[in-house]
């Protein structure tokens, strides 16, 4: 590489490095006004930085696709932090990968060689990763119908941006293969894992799950969970993710589910069971109620009567079905039925 070029690189390096810290300072909640109106501007002056940029004289060009870069980084840095807070399992891996695989295309000079290919595409999952939030955050519940809306209210600015494109330009397949072919196939590719529930649940997230032999709410509101006391030696436990049952023993778990304020919805608490020969069965599910605003999550409790010895699964899903979180542990009966146990407590 030329010195030229390693000199263009650090300088997209440390666009992209101001932008993580810039969000990190900035970001508190997912519907802070502040936060949303940001993001909503600098998707706004995307937009008009990606409808000239192709046509821009150099010296025009030198400024503002670090600008360009710096945005897209920043608004990718918030979506990682919201979609990896609202994943779990694969979703939470697979989300993580391809935005680390989006920041590392928004930096890398070799992409940025190719034109308004890589823009476009990133600038169409940015539009649609902001509306799939802001239209729960605006309306306080979640349906499959929204993340379709999402999809149709980022096919506006992209029509815009890609008209102001052929305008200048003038030559149609030159716009299909370098705006339209992107950006549409990143819809296609968000509407295809939305229907395979591999979306994370946005603006939902998990605070806190465990296993607890017991629950109970005080008089303030706040909860007291209790559990096995664990050894002295293993410090980091400090739920009953070992359970060791007695007879007539409830299994609790206690979460915490952030939502936004004024987000009145329902979430559902499945239970499953690792049934030898037959893998992961179906053990009963809750509706239960979420109000949300409070800034330490949405208090939630669950409990499964007499489970049998083996591995369980407590899975808590958005109501159209996304995870939002699980917590897996197991049950044993009970070696020391005849001793009384020694319990530790918490409040929540």
């Amino acid at each position: 590489m030329s010195g030229t070029g390693k000199a263009s690189a650090w300088k997209h390096v440390a666009f992209f490095a101001a932008g993580f810290v810039f969000d990190a300072f900035m970001i508190r909640r997912i519907d802070d006004v502040k936060v949303l109106v940001q993001q909503g501007l600098y998707l706004a002056v995307s937009g008009v930085l990606l409808a000239h940029i192709v046509t821009m004289r150099e010296r025009t060009y030198r400024w503002a696709s670090p600008v360009l870069h710096f945005m897209l980084g920043t608004l990718l840095n918030a979506y990682a932090l919201f979609y990896v807070k609202s994943a779990s399992g694969l979703a939470a891996i697979l989300f993580f990968a391809v935005i680390s695989l989006l920041l590392l295309a928004n930096e890398l000079p070799a992409m940025h060689k190719r034109g308004p290919v890589v823009l476009y595409g990133l600038y169409s999952f940015c539009l649609t990763s902001y509306f799939a939030y802001l239209f729960p955050v605006l309306i306080g519940r979640i349906r499959w119908w929204m993340f379709v809306l999402a999809v149709f209210t980022s096919l506006v600015p992209l029509a815009l941006v890609t008209t102001y494109h052929h305008t200048r330009i003038g030559d149609r397949r030159q716009l299909i293969r370098h705006a339209l072919v992107p950006a549409l196939s990143v819809q296609v590719l968000l509407l295809a894992l939305y229907v395979l529930r591999l979306i994370p649940p946005v603006p939902l997230s998990l605070r806190e799950i465990g296993i607890y032999h017991d629950v109970a709410r005080q008089a303030d509101g706040s909860y007291r969970v209790s559990y096995v006391k664990p050894s002295w030696f293993n410090v980091w436990t400090r739920d009953d993710v070992n359970f060791s049952a007695r007879a007539g023993d409830r299994v609790y778990t206690f979460f915490r589910v952030f939502a936004p304020r004024d987000f009145r919805d329902e979430i559902r608490v499945a239970w499953w069971f690792d049934q030898p020969g037959r893998g992961w069965t179906p053990a009963g599910d809750l509706p239960i109620a979420v109000t949300g605003g409070r800034e330490n999550g949405y208090a939630g409790v669950s409990y499964k009567q007499n489970a049998r010895p083996g591995t369980w699964r407590v899975v808590v899903t958005s109501v159209d079905g996304r995870e939002i979180g699980r917590r897996t542990f197991s049950v044993s009966a009970d070696g020391a039925a005849a001793e009384e146990r020694t319990m530790a407590t918490a409040a929540r």
